[in-house]
Parts: C-alpha cells; structure tokens; sequence
C-alpha cells in the first residue's frame, strides 16, 4: 500500500518509520541523525514553504503541507480496507 505524502511523492507505508506534527518548531527536523551519526536527506514536498509534517524513514526525511492527522488516517483508513475490516486477524 502506498501513501500520498504530496507533490506526487509516493511511499509504500512499511518504510515510514515516524510521522511527526510540525506545530511551533518548523526546524527540528534540521537536529535529528541516523543511528550513524548522519544527518538525514531532505526532501521538500511542502506547497509555498508551508510544512505541518515531517515523515522520517530509513534515510530521509520529508516535508509534507499535508497535516500528520491526516496522513495517518489514510495509512488507517487503507489497511482496514486492505484487510477486509478485520485488522489482519483470522476469523
């Protein structure tokens, strides 16, 4: 399953390690490294400079216009669906 994260950018959910509200601070994400000690990629899919989320994955972090609440609905919403319902339990 995919997950639109704008601007045509497109992620298969499994490689999304966090997704992370902007709020007040627009820049923390500018502080955050890998398990290296490297700073990650970034990849600005924001809409005239404005950013409500950052989604983090193995090696790059993406700003996004599109708020965290609703990117994580949609991941929600898709593997209900992808599961018929039943959140992969066996019936």
């Amino acid at each position: 399953m995919y997950v639109h994260l704008g601007r045509g950018c497109m992620l298969q959910y499994f490689q999304i390690i966090g997704i992370f509200s902007v709020g007040e601070n627009k820049n923390f994400y500018r502080s955050l490294k890998d398990n290296k000690g490297r700073f990650y990629k970034v990849e600005d899919l924001s809409e005239d400079g404005t950013v409500d989320s950052v989604i983090l994955t193995k090696d790059t972090i993406y700003l996004s216009a599109i708020s965290a609440l609703t990117l994580q609905k949609r991941i929600n919403q898709n593997l209900i669906y992808n599961n018929g319902g039943n959140n992969g339990r066996e019936k």
